[in-house]
């Protein structure tokens, strides 16, 4: 059963699949599975329950090796994190006839695992991501607890942009909000933060975040270790 209108209450269990996976709500309809269907700020199904909150990002093989290339991969972990939910990867498709070496994607997953602590899950298709996705759905909130902070980021109140890339720089080890803050006061988005850090990192040890305190080095090591 598919409905469009919903109030999230993490205590009754529900799977809500963004509109935009038409093959997926497709897929799961002809199984008679129950859900709902509903625009989704971040990821592409949403489970909760007893709780407790799971986004589940669905990438195919060919979409996941160009994320990598064009930087979308790393910006949307730093988003997924933020979020404060469990956050769960489903990669679709061999890893093999990319436009990226196969070593290169395993390296990423694994990256993404032990770095990130963030769950991947490789399927043949979308027959297997319906699997997968049916037996989460029946662990959320009983074996699988915890990431409960996702709520706020479903609000109808639309989000500003620099408040995204606000939260992705507060998901990074070291740097606090008044941090992130500062440095979106002087590089707006990703791209120009990332060119600073290219060009002259040492120029965000001038910084003043306090009267008494300037940026460190332990907050320039984790921007580049998290935004390259």
């Amino acid at each position: 059963m598919i409905c469009s209108d919903l109030k999230h209450n993490t205590d009754i269990k529900q799977m809500i699949i963004d509109d935009r996976e038409h093959d997926l709500i497709q897929r799961l309809g002809a199984e008679n599975i129950s859900f709902n269907v509903k625009r989704l700020p971040l990821g592409d199904i949403l489970f909760e329950h007893n709780g407790t909150t799971a986004i589940v990002e669905r990438k195919r093989t060919d979409d996941f090796a160009a994320s990598i290339s064009d930087g979308r991969w790393r910006e949307q972990k730093a988003r997924l994190k933020a979020s404060g939910a469990i956050v769960i990867y489903l990669i679709e498709g061999s890893l093999y006839g990319q436009n990226k070496p196969p070593s290169t994607l395993s390296s990423a997953i694994w990256n993404t695992m032990l770095r990130d602590k963030i769950w991947v899950i490789q399927t043949r298709g979308i027959e297997e991501t319906s699997l997968h996705l049916q037996q989460l759905e029946k662990k959320i909130g009983h074996t699988i607890k915890g990431g409960t902070g996702v709520v706020s980021l479903l609000s109808k109140r639309k989000r500003k942009d620099e408040n995204v890339f606000l939260l992705m720089l507060m998901s990074i080890p070291s740097v606090s909000e008044r941090i992130a803050t500062l440095l979106i006061s002087h590089w707006p988005t990703i791209r120009e933060l990332r060119q600073q850090l290219t060009d002259n990192p040492q120029h965000l040890r001038t910084l003043q975040v306090t009267q008494k305190r300037k940026i460190g080095p332990k907050v320039i090591a984790s921007l580049q270790q998290y935004l390259f």
